[in-house]
């Protein structure tokens, strides 16, 4: 109670009262926001930093836009589909750019826009993309990454048990995960990856060989009529998402225009996640305005197995998406099912519209068979799986119209309808239409839903972005969506709305403030019932964040947050939660780093709130806060050595240290289960080394 009734007022002081200027973080508040939101959907941290690899090769070889391809724009992940067909469409009919300057005149390009684009492009002369296969093998960049941290409280599964058949971890607590990479200007790139979790054996007993996940990948771009070809691990993404997408995706955020899935068909996979890529080949082949892309894939996948009722077959019951091999039953669970996957698509672009056919086919050395439940009534069965679709765009002057049509091998359909329109230079609005059977299966897929797969859900999203003067940018969506069959968790058909409405306000390039304000409703099992179904309620929850970054020096840069959430449900008492943080982010000396605190007092796991983190590079921190708390951490990153660029070479070794510790007040215990840590504190270390050098 003390949280809530005086630490909101000094976060408020802190926000409103502090004078400064400011300079913009190294990964902008809306790429935060959705990281946040999908930690919470999906109740993990991303793996996936594929984002962050593309900018750090952005920074280090800007983009060319007056010789971009619009993949190559979409691999910025910072403008939107309607953005990127208005800039082609103004570079086709004047030509080459000649200024910077110039890009203010492209419709649906703002100031905002573009200063988020600097860091990353360049104006140049459109000179061709082709490079000698021996320059692109010699003339890139190459880069060592290892990375080790570790829980320091001994939590209850690093404790052998005296009962012998008692499940424990078998190996160490420290993560360790390696990567080496080689890339040159994106046109090629290879590389290999290590990753070891905490508990899982290293070097003996079930890992012998070292670390439970290796992962290689060759990728090579632009060669001739072979628009991509990838060797060893990737990932693959058609259409909207109903029956494949592989790379990072984000839904419902204050960015209204997001909703369109874009992204190459083939992209190298490099990640530290075990799960959601393929292993083998694939091709893409470019001729005028035509493109095709196959692949082919057979891997060894971890999954749940259960007896048949005869129990003379073994099924596996789900997939084990955690990576995580640490017990006994875990390790059992490792690779025990072969996956075979290949499909492609075919596609034609023209000046303003693109149409493709897509398809997929899985196939399992062993059935796929969901626990007997009736939300699982219509679930995948079997051992083959194929889904296939067609995608298509629009462009006509300032509206941009998108789609996918999707079907699987049971004739099942799923629909997703968009369109992004610029109603003036301060205005735009987007919808999204969406019509999912609760039939319809797929595999790893990411469309732009509520539910975490497409499936089951039927919905309208209307998105605003408007500037009504200098600085000022409001965002809204409102998103209605039911879903026609049971749910987990969710005993009968059910449905809910979302509203969003956000504020921004950045008068100049050093400093914003930031008020976001969300309500969602959502049906869902009104709690424990004797008998088989349970009756079914609609909390309301509400949130309003505020937060802000300004400089205090030149080398000193503040940051806060304030987020209140509130759960009203009929019946129950309100149940609110709190959280506040405040950090600093400092640069001297050829050190940088930051340093932060935050305050936490939430009345159950429903009322947890999620915020970023900032961590070691490459990695993410996206705790989930709970219960009644304080926790502060300290990052510090230096370079160790650094040799100045001769001859076109160059030498970088960089290091970063964190400590972080998160104490609850008057608790004996944090965690369950085997993560159970005996005391009120949890303490982590992580320490990083990058070798980089040309």
């Amino acid at each position: 109670m003390i949280i809530r009734k005086y630490i909101p007022a000094a976060f408020l002081f802190l926000i409103f009262f502090m004078k400064g200027r400011a300079q913009s973080a190294e990964i902008p508040e809306y790429r935060k926001e959705q990281l946040e939101i999908q930690a919470e959907k999906k109740d993990a941290e991303p793996e996936d930093d594929s984002y962050e690899l593309d900018l750090e090769q952005f920074s280090k070889h800007p983009l060319n836009l007056n010789a971009a391809s619009e993949e190559e724009l979409m691999e910025l992940h910072l403008l939107d589909a309607l953005q990127i067909r208005n800039f082609m469409a103004y570079r086709k009919l004047l030509g080459a750019l000649l200024s910077i300057h110039e890009l203010q005149a492209v419709p649906g390009w703002n100031i905002e826009t573009i200063r988020k684009l600097l860091p990353y492009i360049l104006i140049g002369r459109d000179e061709s993309v082709y490079s000698a296969l021996r320059e692109r093998w010699t003339g890139g960049d190459a880069a060592f990454l290892i990375r080790a941290s570790q829980v320091m409280e001994k939590s209850k599964g690093f404790e052998k048990p005296l009962n012998p058949d008692a499940s424990y971890y078998k190996g160490s607590a420290q993560r360790i995960f390696f990567r080496y990479t080689y890339n040159y200007k994106q046109l090629l790139s290879y590389g290999f990856t290590g990753d070891k979790d905490a508990g899982e054996p290293f070097f003996r007993s079930a890992q012998r060989y070292g670390f439970d996940f290796y992962s290689f990948h060759f990728f090579l771009r632009q060669q001739g009529i072979i628009q991509a070809l990838a060797i060893g691990d990737f990932t693959v993404n058609l259409g909207q998402g109903l029956i494949q997408w592989q790379t990072i995706a984000f839904t419902k955020s204050s960015e209204a225009l997001a909703i369109k899935r874009e992204a190459a068909c083939l992209r190298p996979y490099h990640s530290a996640g075990e799960f959601n890529f393929h292993r083998g080949a694939g091709i893409s082949l470019q001729k005028g305005k035509w493109e095709t892309t196959l692949f082919i894939s057979l891997q060894k996948i971890s999954s749940n197995l259960e007896g048949d009722t005869t129990g003379r077959e073994d099924l596996f019951s789900s997939f084990q998406n955690s990576g995580y091999h640490r017990t006994a039953a875990e390790i059992a669970d490792r690779n025990d099912t072969r996956q075979f996957s290949a499909g492609g698509n075919i596609r034609y672009s023209g000046s303003r519209f693109l149409i493709g056919f897509n398809y997929i086919y899985f196939q399992f050395s062993r059935p796929f068979q969901k626990r007997d439940v009736p939300y699982n009534l219509y679930s995948l069965k079997g051992t083959q799986l194929t889904d296939c679709s067609v995608d298509y765009n629009y462009t006509m002057g300032n509206m941009h119209v998108f789609g996918e049509l999707a079907a699987d091998q049971w004739r099942r359909l799923a629909f997703v309808q968009g369109a992004l329109v610029s109603l003036s230079e301060n205005l735009d609005m987007s919808f999204l239409y969406r019509n999912i059977s609760p039939a319809f299966q797929s595999l790893y897929s990411d469309a732009f839903t509520e539910n975490t797969v497409p499936n089951n859900e039927q919905g309208f999203y209307t998105g605003v972005s408007f500037r009504p003067g200098t600085g000022w940018r409001v965002s809204i969506y409102y998103d209605v969506f039911i879903f026609p069959w049971l749910k987990y968790r969710v005993d009968g058909p059910s449905g809910g709305r979302d509203i969003l409405f956000q504020t921004l306000y950045q008068p100049n390039k050093s400093w914003h403030f930031t008020s976001l304000y969300k309500t969602e409703m959502k049906t869902g099992n009104a709690g424990d019932s004797n008998s088989g179904t349970h009756g079914l309620v609609t909390p309301v929850k509400q949130r309003w964040r505020l937060d802000t970054d300004y400089l205090i020096s030149r080398s000193l840069r503040f940051d806060g947050r304030m987020e209140f959430v509130w759960i009203k449900q009929s019946g129950l008492p309100l149940r609110r939660g709190f959280l506040g943080t405040a950090g600093f982010n400092f640069r001297k000396s050829g050190w940088s780093g930051n340093l932060g605190c935050t305050i936490f007092e939430t009345d159950d796991y429903d009322t947890r709130l999620y915020t970023y983190e900032p961590d070691l590079l490459y990695n993410f921190s996206l705790p989930g806060y709970y219960g009644n708390g304080l926790h502060y951490f300290v990052n510090l990153r230096g370079d160790l050595i650094r040799q100045r660029p001769h001859a076109g070479k160059h030498f970088r070794l960089s290091g970063w240290i964190k400590w972080g510790q998160t104490f609850y007040p008057g608790s004996v215990s944090i965690g369950s289960g085997l993560d159970r840590i005996p005391g009120n504190r949890k303490s982590e270390l992580k320490v990083q080394i990058l070798v980089q050098w040309q």
